[in-house]
């Protein structure tokens, strides 16, 4: 445990020592919640969606952009980690790879906190809040950004170039945000997006977050969070027994 933690406080340093480069993982998620939904509300109306004020609808998808934001970070951390020698350096100094993942979880995971109570806080002070509803929500979206930062380190083992990284980032990153029901509600959209938002893990993700603010229980995301939870797990073994603690890139 104090392993991971003195890791974890090097990767803070880290992100502190770049932080204008990180000064979108501040902006984002209170901008879109800021303009995005608010302009968006504006052509709701006073309607429901799926049962909810489009404020709480919009709400859990503004806490999974930061899950989504989070999974993209971490594979990269984890891939910049293996091109320089870091984790190989650890890994020599007997850091084992459970603590070494752990060193991420924690201080990615503690970003996505303060990221997630500044969109809850913001909520409040626009007047639209249901406190222990959207705390509840909250809770639940640190949870599943917790399960994102462990996808983003296990898909961070087999990034092995800076153009790799970059490519899956530009490949996934919209599209994970656009096919999941974030901001938008599934039912009068074409067939082709319902059968992309089906195999979308963020689907799931959102539909849990939501569920605080729904009269159901949430068994098809949880459902899918825990299918999704197996295969991640699964990947972290492969991770664990078969990569190279360095990645192969030149230069």
């Amino acid at each position: 445990m104090k392993t991971s933690l003195t890791l974890a406080r090097f990767h803070l340093l880290s992100v502190w020592n770049w932080r204008t480069s990180h000064l979108s993982r501040v902006i984002e998620a209170p901008a879109y919640f800021l303009f995005m939904v608010t302009g968006l509300g504006t052509l709701v109306g006073g309607a429901r969606i799926e049962g909810m004020t489009y404020d709480d609808f919009a709400y859990a998808g503004v806490l999974v952009v930061i899950s989504i934001r989070a999974l993209f970070w971490c594979m990269g951390d984890v891939a910049n980690d293996r091109k320089w020698g870091t984790y190989a350096i650890a890994r020599t100094t007997d850091v084992s790879f459970s603590q070494y993942i752990g060193s991420i979880l924690t201080a990615n995971g503690l970003v996505a906190v303060v990221q997630i109570a500044a969109i809850l806080v913001l909520k409040q002070l626009l007047g639209r809040g249901s406190p222990a509803q959207d705390a509840a929500m909250a809770v639940l979206a640190v949870l599943v950004c917790l399960l994102t930062v462990l996808t983003g380190c296990a898909l961070g083992f087999g990034v092995n170039s800076y153009s790799k990284r970059d490519l899956l980032t530009a490949l996934f990153s919209l599209p994970l945000v656009m096919t999941a029901p974030l901001f938008y509600s599934l039912h009068h959209v074409p067939v082709f997006m319902k059968a992309l938002a089906a195999v979308n893990p963020f689907t799931y993700c959102v539909l849990l977050v939501r569920s605080p603010a729904s009269d159901t229980f949430p068994l098809e995301a949880t459902a899918g969070c825990l299918v999704t939870a197996a295969l991640v797990a699964g990947a972290l073994v492969l991770a664990s027994g078969r990569h190279e603690l360095a990645s192969n890139e030149q230069g």
